[in-house]
């Protein structure tokens, strides 16, 4: 069984110290498989925990029963976690090429899966079709696409004006956050969810109040270090050998399922494609874990072994 709780390590990279976290079974061999999982942005390597709070916890029953497989996550450079901050922020293809040399001094060999989640499944994207590094044997691509959507774009510049507008850097956050959420979340789930406007704005203000209240002055990195390098990447996804598995979401407008499908007809090789109704937008990934995790079980063959 696949722990809950994962060792923390640390590997030094051209482009910064990285921190990262090992899940693996109590007696697990130290040359297992390795699956490597990424999150968003404002994700980190902690996946999982005892008391239920990790960052993907919801992913966690999809790989709790195997036995013989070592789960690796990488807090980003530049985030929230304790992977150094570089002085400027790096483009998309220089974070793969770190967490991709972080695993080469691993002594890790092969990648036998990548499951990415939105920032984490273009991570996996670019590591795929970069020829560098541990090769990816299955790559799993969740909420994420091989370039920006337009209107996710806008609302990311939108963000970067509050900041830069706003007299005090902290409300500035708190007010970039909050748009971020209303930005992953759909119209219909508002409706739902609340009865007035003023419900759902003291909501969303909320959420940017409790990541600053949780990362400080390092809650600024986001819109800083990694939101602003989400505007300017494309990824040619032609390069890309390995089977390729697709998740999307119906209400999704960060990766809309129109950019994804294009996605798809790039890829050489897009063994399957998982398209999900779901109220929750682009937090369909976190969300709706239930609805794409036999799909995903059956995909890795680590995982399809347990599940059979």
């Amino acid at each position: 069984m696949v722990l809950p709780v994962g060792r923390s390590f640390y590997v030094t990279t051209d482009y910064g110290r990285v921190k990262g976290f090992r899940y693996a079974a109590d007696n697990g061999r130290p040359d297992a498989p390795v699956v490597v999982v990424q999150g968003g942005i404002s994700g980190t390597g902690q996946l999982w925990r005892l008391d239920g709070s990790g960052w993907w916890q919801s992913l966690y029953d999809a790989f709790a029963e195997t036995e013989d497989l070592q789960v690796i996550s990488f807090d980003y450079l530049g985030g929230l976690g304790g992977s150094t901050t570089p002085e400027q922020p790096l483009t998309v293809e220089q974070h793969a090429l770190a967490y991709l040399q972080a695993l080469e001094k691993l002594g890790v060999d092969r990648i036998h899966g990548w499951v990415g989640g939105s920032f984490g499944g273009v991570l996996g994207l670019q590591a795929a079709s970069l020829k560098q590094g541990p090769p990816i044997d299955r790559l799993t691509v969740i909420g994420a696409a091989h370039k920006p959507s337009i209107q996710s774009s806008l609302l990311r510049s939108f963000q970067q004006l509050l900041l830069q507008n706003c007299d005090c850097e902290q409300q500035g956050v708190v007010l970039a956050r909050a748009l971020a959420m209303l930005s992953y979340r759909n119209a219909d789930e508002f409706e739902r969810r609340f009865e007035h406007p003023d419900d759902a704005l003291e909501y969303l203000l909320a959420q940017g109040e409790r990541l600053l209240q949780r990362h400080g002055k390092q809650a600024n990195k986001l819109f800083t270090h990694l939101t602003p390098i989400l505007n300017d990447y494309h990824i040619d996804v032609r390069q890309i050998t390995c089977p390729v598995q697709l998740v999307s979401f119906s209400s999704d407008t960060i990766a809309p399922p129109a950019l994804v499908s294009e996605l798809e007809a790039l890829l050489p090789d897009c063994d399957s494609y998982v398209s999900i109704e779901t109220p929750f937008g682009h937090d369909g990934f976190i969300k709706n874990v239930a609805d794409y995790q036999t799909s995903l079980s059956q995909y890795l063959p680590q995982l399809a072994e347990t599940h059979v």
